[in-house]
């Protein structure tokens, strides 16, 4: 990346240059210069060298043409001893030190970037030379963002004196700073030393075509156009006043039966230096995409009327169809009042020579992405609309605005375009308990989103409604899995008041995920893997984080939590996020594209997510356990427990192990030896308790269904498996299991082959991990659990089929049609009978497991109750703890069952849940 940002000024740099007259300021072009004093105009196009009486005469040697041609920089340092004068010109992250009358003292890599903070080595705003202190030590104020940085050229690694806002000022002493006008306190073009007042320091302060003259004791003194602030700047020829429409944004073209997208991101405020480009092939009326590159050691070069942009290092999404390693075009400038021009020409090349070209690429979009953007809103529900950062408690120096999700996006280069296509989908009236499965939100995707069709396209569609069936109270979700991925989200208004910060939050963070963001905690399992940020990933400051997991830091009482990070939180992507958005290849980011996490990490990438930690002082156990052999075709469950130590006492847990919130992971080894992550298919955010382990309650359980998800069958052939998990613990902490031997037998008779077979599949996957669906489609699956329970009743394998069926029943199922909501309601009859069987072949040693048992028993009971016959879901509760004690389980696990049959007899006598007849607030 480069030093400092590229800017859009008609001058790339600005330099104080006092003369024997007074006070002057040189404004630099490529290869030519202008002077101003305080009231003329002193010299105008004027090559570089030859200003001021060509006292910069030796940058006409050929070795320091690149100073001359492209300076980014000048810094007018501090007098040499013999009393000549020395400036520090820089280009890229070169720099050469220049004595007047002397000529070059030395040309080398910028010393400065080296010792600066990580985060401030990369696209500075712009610098200012203090003057010398009374130690003769240099100074000079690096600006970037709302932050302006001290940095001692004489202190090596210690270098950083000070650190502060903008409106704090570069100096303690510099009150004047603190009445700068919002839109001068952050993301500043061009900062230059003024003549003091009184001896007081003034400094010329410029963002795009506008100034501001600022005492550094006394404030503003005045502001407006550049060149209305001084009688000299009032001289400045008309093109170093000019502002330039900025060069970044897509560029597209088809030619040759070839059609190329390139992103250029080389300036404006956010810039990652980065060049990115998709290939797709045209024939007759059809476009399929063929291949992705990407460069991020981008070399700029500017003239004064294009820039040659220049990226090495280029990578390849897939296969590359060329042995290009190099990409590099060349873009006219543009005024800012006139229509933007295109990209003149793109060269793929190596060393030796190019390999494709295009010429004349339009400029398609300021956009780097652009996505189409459609939200359906269930009746007595709220969309959000906006939210006011002012209304939060902000981070020292932020500048409050009006966010819509839109201008989140828009913000990290993705425009997400609404389609108006916005339906209210009414509802019946009473009945309806608006609490939506993941199986009706993707049928209702299918049927309800007008951009839907089941191929990559940059179209999303987002359904706000009340509650998750699945796992009520929970923020939001991404929940598309059938067929291709990501194309679809939910938010529920019951878990958050609508057009808070935490609503926005939600909106933002499930589009993520959508655009194949991962949690900032689990970027570690992404393929390729990606570096976790700050505390493991728990200290980053993005939308694609958890509020609540948040640890800021470690030596601050207090910095860690919701509060914490909303106190800390800018409203924004980290830069890895957004050069995933931006520059990620093409079926990593578009909806519809590669699978959640891209297909998911494999091998020894999985395997050392879920490695045991050297030392583990957690105070937690976790424990991958249940049946160790299965039948062919056998749903694969494991039981996971996590478990208190009692070394460290009691220990605050999130109890929630699903994989699909994201604090579980799981790795299967298949019997090739090939590990790969289980991918949920779907990832719900949002759920925020904890709870305590305690030597009353030392462990949680959980039965995961691991045989299907977003990347398909986990354990298709029989053979030995290994499962291993990891839990992340609200502090960060990565608790592994040891690895669990699972066998899938042979299949010894045609029957347990059939019934194999028949439960094995993509439908029956998806049937069987949502406990059934009415979706049609998914009726294959449907049609294959029925044979499985018509043509073997008596198999033990039958009682999962029946357990999905069962399930599904007894609950209705929500369909839009023609913007209504309609809904099939349970089959009380078919449900009691398929529950009954499935629990009454599971009380032994077969059928499900003891957790999936104990879910089935309280499904039913809760089906007799919504059909008015609490004696019987009261005897189906007592037969649940009569069952329990029977298998001799240990006592806190006797405890628990107890605890959740009095829950849930306590729940249905106390009535159904709140239905679609309920009032907003």
């Amino acid at each position: 990346m480069a030093f400092l940002r590229h800017k859009s000024t008609g001058f790339r740099c600005a330099v104080a240059c006092p003369t024997a007259q007074g006070w002057s300021a040189m404004f630099l072009r490529p290869g030519s210069a202008a002077g101003i004093s305080e009231t003329a105009l002193l010299f105008d196009n004027t090559p570089t060298h030859e200003a001021y009486g060509s006292q910069f005469a030796a940058l006409a040697q050929y070795e320091y043409q690149d100073f001359k041609l492209y300076p980014e920089a000048v810094l007018q340092l501090p007098a040499h001893t013999d009393g000549s004068a020395q400036y520090l010109f820089i280009t890229g992250t070169d720099s050469l030190c220049y004595r007047v009358g002397t000529g070059v003292i030395e040309r080398k890599a910028l010393a400065m970037r080296s010792w600066l903070p990580a985060e401030w080595r990369n696209n500075i705003d712009a610098l200012l030379q203090a003057p010398n202190s009374g130690a003769n030590e240099w100074r000079t104020y690096v600006f970037k963002g709302s932050r302006v940085l001290t940095y001692n050229w004489g202190k090596d690694a210690v270098a950083v004196e000070r650190n502060a806002l903008i409106t704090e000022g570069p100096d303690a002493d510099a009150a004047g700073w603190a009445q700068l006008p919002a839109d001068f306190r952050t993301d500043l073009d061009h900062v230059v030393a003024l003549p003091p007042a009184a001896g007081v320091r003034r400094s010329l302060l410029v963002k795009k075509d506008k100034g501001l003259i600022l005492n550094w004791r006394t404030g503003v003194e005045k502001t407006g156009a550049l060149t209305s602030l001084t009688a000299g700047l009032g001289k400045l020829p008309t093109r170093y006043a000019q502002q330039y429409l900025p060069v970044s944004g897509t560029y597209r073209v088809t030619s040759a039966g070839q059609n190329i997208e390139a992103r250029i991101d080389v300036d404006g405020v956010g810039t990652l230096s980065t060049i990115s480009g998709d290939l797709f092939t045209v024939s007759g009326q059809t476009t399929t995409y063929a291949h992705s590159f990407r460069s991020t050691n981008v070399e700029v070069k500017w003239t004064p009327d294009y820039m040659v942009i220049t990226g090495k290092g280029l990578t390849w999404g897939g296969a590359p169809p060329y042995n290009a390693t190099i990409v590099q075009l060349l873009v006219y400038l543009t005024p800012a009042d006139q229509a933007p021009r295109p990209i003149s020409w793109l060269y793929l090349e190596d060393e030796a020579g190019y390999y494709a070209n295009w010429y004349d690429l339009p400029k398609a979009s300021a956009y780097f992405r652009t996505v189409d953007y459609e939200v359906d809103v269930a009746a007595g529900e709220t969309e959000l609309v906006s939210y006011d950062t002012s209304e939060a408690t902000t981070p020292p120096g932020y500048v409050d605005r009006v966010l819509t999700v839109p201008s989140a996006f828009g913000e990290a280069g993705v425009e997400l375009r609404t389609t108006g296509g916005r339906n209210v989908i009414s509802t019946p009236g009473t009945g309806t308990d608006l609490q939506w499965s993941k199986a009706e939100l993707h049928a209702a995707m299918v049927t309800n989103f007008s951009g839907y069709r089941d191929v990559p396209q940059w179209k999303v569609w987002t359904l706000v409604t009340y509650d998750y069936a699945d796992k009520p109270g929970i923020a939001g979700t991404m929940f598309d899995s059938i067929g291709l991925q990501r194309q679809g989200m939910a938010v529920f208004t019951k878990a958050a008041a609508v057009g808070t910060n935490d609503d926005l939050h939600t909106y933002v963070h499930e589009l993520g995920h959508a655009f194949n963001l991962l949690h900032s905690f689990d970027k570690d399992k992404a393929d390729p893997k990606q570096p976790l940020g700050p505390r493991a990933g728990y200290g980053d400051l993005s939308w694609m984080s958890y509020p609540h997991t948040y640890l800021g830091d470690p030596g601050t009482a207090g910095d860690q939590g919701t509060a914490a990070f909303w106190r800390a939180f800018p409203f924004c992507f980290t830069d890895d996020e957004i050069r995933h958005l931006r520059h990620g290849f093409y079926r990593d980011v578009i909806l519809g594209g590669s699978n959640f996490i891209a297909g998911a990490a494999k091998d020894h990438a999985a395997l050392e997510l879920v490695a045991q930690p050297l030392i583990d002082e957690s105070g937690l156990a976790l424990q991958v356990e249940g049946q160790a052999a299965f039948a062919y075709g056998e749903p694969v469950v494991a039981q996971l427990k996590l478990a208190r130590t009692g070394s460290h006492g009691d220990v605050a847990v999130l109890p929630d192990l699903t994989p699909s919130a994201g604090h579980v992971s799981v790795a299967i080894t298949d019997p090739y030896g090939h590990t790969r992550l289980f991918q949920p298919l779907t990832r719900e955010c949002g759920s925020h308790d904890t709870t305590t382990l305690t030597a009353d309650a030392p462990a949680l359980y959980i039965s995961l269904y691991l045989g299907y998800g977003a990347d398909g069958l986990y354990f298709s052939e029989p053979g030995l498996y290994k499962v291993t998990a990891v839990y992340q613990g609200p502090d960060g902490s990565r608790v592994a299991s040891a690895p669990r031997t699972l066998r899938v037998r042979q299949p010894l008779a045609a029957a347990d082959q059939h019934i194999g077979e028949l439960l094995l599949g993509d439908d029956q996957g998806h049937l069987l991990a949502f406990l059934g669906s009415d979706a049609p489609q998914l009726q294959a699956g449907n049609d294959a659990l029925q044979e499985v329970i018509e043509r073997y009743s008596d198999h033990p394998l039958a009682a999962h089929a029946r357990l999905a069926r069962g399930a599904n029943a007894g609950r209705h199922f929500q369909r839009i049609q023609d913007g209504r909501l309609t809904v099939r309601e349970p089959d009380i009859k078919e449900s009691v009978q398929q529950l009954s069987a499935a629990i009454n072949a599971s009380t032994g040693n077969e059928g499900l497991d003891n957790i999936t048992l104990n879910g089935a028993m309280r499904r039913l009971a809760k089906v007799h109750a919504k059909d008015g016959n609490l004696a019987e879901a009261d005897a189906v509760l007592d037969k649940m703890v009569t069952t329990f004690r029977g298998k001799h389980l240990p006592a806190p696990v006797q405890k628990t069952i107890q605890a959740q049959a009095e829950e849930t007899r306590a729940t249905i006598h106390r009535g159904k849940p709140k239905t679609a007849s309920r009032k907003k607030k």
